[in-house]
């Protein structure tokens, strides 16, 4: 039961934050709600009995945002920004959704006992990997999510030096 409650709010933070990302006016707020959006899906694939992919979605996808979110700051904004408000809509569901995200690690570290069993590692890289990219009909095909995060990744890499490339073609009144 309770993990059913988990899965449901996880669920409606995954949703909300990627809604934030499409509503989102600024980069960098969409970056972060991205990053919120990968790390309640990383607790979702915690949550089905996939620590592996949970543990890979924080460190590369998440990762690879906020890579891309340093690389958004420093090529966009380069100058004093005096016009992006403090707080938008977008914030009213990211703040909430991060502090409740965080509650929920927050009580699970508390409530489960931090033992390492070594009796409990089964499987090796071998396995891993086939389970991981079996391709097979009857297979449980995590890679989709990959290859399907993998493009959601590039697309916004290519937005972001479009965005750039426009900003860096027009001439600056202070310029001249």
């Amino acid at each position: 039961m309770l993990a059913l409650i988990y899965f449901i709010i996880l669920g409606v933070i995954a949703v909300g934050s990627a809604l934030c990302v499409l509503l989102s006016k600024h980069p960098l707020y969409g970056a972060l709600s991205l990053v919120v959006s990968m790390l309640s899906l990383a607790g979702i694939y915690g949550l089905l009995g996939s620590p592996f992919i949970g543990v890979v979605q924080i460190m590369v996808y998440a990762g690879a945002i906020i890579m891309l979110l340093t690389f958004v700051i420093m090529v966009l904004n380069a100058a004093k920004d005096g016009k992006t408000p403090m707080f938008d809509k977008v914030s009213l569901f990211v703040i909430p959704a991060a502090l409740v995200l965080s509650g929920l690690v927050g009580f699970v570290l508390v409530r489960s006992g931090i033992a390492f069993d070594a009796t409990a590692v089964r499987g090796s890289v071998k396995l891993t990997s086939e389970t991981l990219f079996n391709v097979a009909q009857e297979g449980p095909g995590y890679f989709v999510l990959f290859e399907v995060i993998g493009l959601l990744l590039l697309s916004a890499m290519a937005a972001a030096v479009l965005m750039a490339k426009k900003r860096l073609g027009t001439d600056n009144e202070e310029d001249k």
